[in-house]
Order: C-alpha cells, then sequence, then structure tokens
C-alpha cells in the first residue's frame, strides 16, 4: 500500500526543482518525522506532505531555485504538525515543534541542515502575525526581509490545505502573497484528489455545526 497521498500524475507536472525538492523531504517525512498524532485525519503526515509541496512551489515562485531559500520552508512544512496534542486551537504546538526540529538536527547532522528560520517559521506559525514578523524583524535585523517572506509563504501554504477542513475552511482574503491566491484552484484540486470525499463532507458538517453552535451560544 502506498503510504503516500498525494498521486504520481500531480508530482510529474511539477518543475524539475519542485520534483526533486518535493520527493527528498517527503520521503525523508515519511521515514524520520515522529508525530504525536499519527491517525490525526487532519494534522497528521498527510495534511504536511500537502503543505511540503504548496511551500516548495511557492518558494520557487518568489525565489526561483535557490535550495537554501527553498529548504527552510521545506523543513518546516514536513515538522511543523509534528508536536500537536490535540486537533483544535492547540496554541503552542509550533513552539513544541521548532524545539524538535532544532534537536532533531543536532542529533542527526548527516542527514538534516539545521536552518534557523526554519524555527521562526515554525514558532509562530501557529500565532498571530504580528508576533511573528516582530520576532523575526528582532532576531534577523538586517537579513529578516527574506524571513519575513520565508514567513509569508509558509503560513500561506499552510492555509492552502485548509479546504480539508471543509467549504468553509479557506478565506482567501487572509492569504498573503499574490502567488497564493494564483495557487487556490490547485490547492482544492490537490486536497479532493487526496482526502476521500465522505471525510472532506463529514469534516464540513462537523464544521458547520461548530459555527452554527457558536453563533447560537453568541445571539
Amino acid at each position: 500500500m502506498n503510504k503516500y497521498v498525494i498521486p504520481d500524475e500531480i508530482i510529474e507536472n511539477m518543475s524539475p526543482f519542485v520534483k526533486d525538492m518535493f520527493l527528498k523531504w517527503r520521503s525523508f517525512m515519511y521515514e524520520n518525522v515522529i508525530f504525536n498524532m499519527p491517525d490525526s485525519e487532519i494534522h497528521a503526515q498527510g495534511h504536511c506532505e500537502r503543505v511540503l509541496l504548496f511551500a516548495v512551489m511557492l518558494g520557487e515562485k518568489i525565489f526561483g531555485d535557490s535550495v537554501s531559500l527553498v529548504e527552510p520552508l521545506a523543513h518546516a512544512a514536513i515538522f511543523h504538525d509534528s508536536r500537536r496534542q490535540d486537533d483544535y486551537l492547540d496554541t503552542g504546538h509550533g513552539a513544541r515543534a521548532a524545539v524538535y526540529y532544532t534537536d532533531f538536527c543536532k542529533k542527526h547532522p548527516d542527514i538534516i541542515t539545521f536552518h534557523e528560520s526554519t524555527v521562526y517559521l515554525m514558532r509562530y506559525h501557529d500565532l498571530n502575525d504580528k508576533l511573528g514578523i516582530e520576532a523575526i524583524k528582532n532576531h534577523f535585523k538586517t537579513d529578516s526581509d527574506i524571513v519575513l517572506k520565508q514567513y509569508a509563504i509558509f503560513k500561506d501554504s499552510d492555509a492552502l490545505d485548509r479546504f480539508r477542513l471543509g467549504s468553509l475552511g479557506l478565506d482567501p482574503k487572509y492569504l498573503r502573497a499574490p502567488e497564493a491566491k494564483d495557487m487556490i484552484s490547485f490547492a482544492e484540486k490537490v486536497v479532493k484528489a487526496t482526502v476521500p470525499a465522505d471525510l472532506l463532507a463529514a469534516i464540513d458538517a462537523k464544521v458547520k455545526a461548530t459555527l452554527q453552535q457558536t453563533d447560537n451560544n453568541n445571539n
């Protein structure tokens, strides 16, 4: 049984750079990254695999075929939800993932290169943009412009997979980069190709019921 979720026909249509980067780090994730919640239907390997593809694609659009600039995005994608403790808000899972990534790189320098920017992409991906932007500017100083672009790319890549949360999952107005908005239809196609229709329908119904209950409680 194929452990991967994204069909080969989607990958084959990618540029050589995107294809090589995606295949390398997808394989690495399944072989090396341990998830706290491997059976999660919305925050486990399948989600991270799609975010990896979106991140590498967006990275190439904005940075070209620069391994040094796109690889930190790939690392963030495969580690970012690995330390989740539940499927809901779980504020702080980004910080836990950043620690896990840092420790992993220290223990395995032979198979992965540590990127300091990846730590910040993950550390603040579950927090308000203002906090992440401020932290990046304070830490990276004159190099912050590049890391801020990576931060926006990564948060957009994570957001593009919100189609897995149902018809109300993604609000395009919150996407940061024009290049990400151009990928909306593609992202929806990838989710529909990798998440069973009955599961998508069930998640959609659950999200709508939760929103309705919230509205009722607020009235």
